[in-house]
């Protein structure tokens, strides 16, 4: 494919693979580039969201990834599947595109750890969604260095410990209790988290490396989907997690429910990530307090993210608020707190009910006529994308998650 005039000496240095760029739309309010690396199916529901704000969208990734998809992005800069490689060939888009994007979005948290790794470089500080400088940075790329900040601010988290070897994790066990969570210091998609039963699985856990040992909070799960800017608070709104796509795998279907309770903690949230952009908050409601548990917070953009509308919550005037695009003077972001009706998500309720062998589950699809409207009919690609992934599942048992 040939290069576009937006990288026409882009991808031809003998260092990296060509990067292939593709094009067409027209003249923007603002130029935003979203750089990706993980095979995310939530991530593409964003370009929809940011071509209501009048942006310009470029995508920067892997060949095929899901974002790319999506008809509203006008450039898409092909990258190495190997994120280092993809980080080097990200520094030199960035060197010598004609004009600067006015925003670059992480977009996953394979990208914010790899911009981590490189932390000390000039060009890293500029597109790192903190104003809060390294402190900002451990706080958004560490679990450890999160959950322990948190509990010296007074926000509610599962008691836990550090631990850096088997005779540590062992005496946290013991005080801490099973079942016991285990998380290591990153991860993402609840590849890094693990249940551990009792003590006969916790001597077959492979330590490695210093993990989070943490206690098992019964009680119902919530998330949020929330906006800042420069560390500010701007937008949020909240809902229960009421299906999921596997015990620790994304939303299926959503509950919303206003927790005022939660306005404090995303407040202090802000302060001490210093976070610009949209992001997701995942708590729990503990069975016997009934109070909030944080449990942690996703940096990037979630799939729940254009759905503010159905809480009345303006998603786009948010991230419209976030790029300071003229026009989106709207403060008043409040959730409708009479809203609590049930949101099944699509394609994940599918795949989860391909998974689960939920067949009555299945065939609710097919019956309630409401559902359809999630399916995102704007995005054709993506939806018969999404279809012949849900045909593959219906045809194998090898069903596996998609963020």
């Amino acid at each position: 494919m040939q290069d576009c005039h937006d990288c026409h000496a882009y991808g031809r240095q003998a260092d990296f693979p060509p990067l292939l760029c593709t094009s067409a739309m027209s003249k923007p309010a603002q130029r935003v580039l979203i750089v990706c690396h993980a095979f995310w199916e939530g991530l593409s529901r964003l370009p929809y969201v940011l071509h209501q704000t009048g942006c310009e969208i470029s995508v920067f990734g892997p060949p095929k990834n899901y974002v790319s998809r999506s008809k509203f992005i006008r450039h898409r800069f092909y990258s190495s599947k190997e994120i280092e490689t993809a980080m080097d060939q990200l520094q030199q888009h960035l060197n010598q595109v004609a004009e600067p994007y006015d925003f670059v979005l992480i977009g996953d948290d394979p990208v914010l750890y790899a911009l981590e790794r490189r932390r000390e470089e000039a060009w890293v500080k500029e597109i790192f969604p903190s104003r809060a400088g390294l402190g900002g940075m451990d706080f958004i790329t560490s679990k450890a260095s999160f959950i322990q900040r948190c509990q010296q601010e007074q926000i509610a988290v599962p008691d836990f410990e550090i631990c850096h070897d088997k005779p540590s994790l062992r005496v946290a066990a013991s005080r801490l209790g099973y079942p016991l969570v285990i998380k290591e210091a990153q991860g993402y998609a609840g590849l890094a988290v693990s249940i551990v039963a009792d003590q006969k699985n916790l001597e077959l856990y492979p330590l490695d490396m210093p993990v989070i040992a943490q206690r098992f909070v019964a009680g119902r799960l919530g998330s949020a989907a929330v906006f800042y800017k420069n560390g500010q608070l701007l937008a949020w709104f909240s809902y229960y997690r009421a299906r999921t796509w596997g015990a620790l795998g994304p939303s299926a279907a959503i509950e919303f429910c206003h927790f005022p309770e939660l306005q404090q903690i995303l407040e202090k949230l802000g302060c001490l990530s210093g976070f610009h952009g949209a992001c997701g908050v995942d708590f729990i409601q503990d069975d016997k307090s009934g109070g909030l548990v944080l449990l942690e917070q996703n940096f990037r953009p979630t799939l729940t993210v254009g759905l503010g509308l159905h809480a009345g919550v303006d998603s786009v005037a948010a991230l419209a608020g976030i790029l300071g695009i003229a026009g989106s003077s709207q403060t008043d972001f409040r959730q409708d707190a009479s809203v609590s009706k049930l949101l099944p998500l699509f394609p994940q309720d599918v795949f989860r009910a391909i998974e689960a062998r939920d067949w009555r589950g299945l065939l609710a699809w097919c019956t309630h006529v409401s559902w359809w409207r999630e399916m995102n009919w704007r995005e054709s690609k993506l939806f018969l994308f999404n279809w012949r992934q849900i045909i593959r599942r219906l045809l194998s048992s090898q069903a596996r998650p998609l963020r």
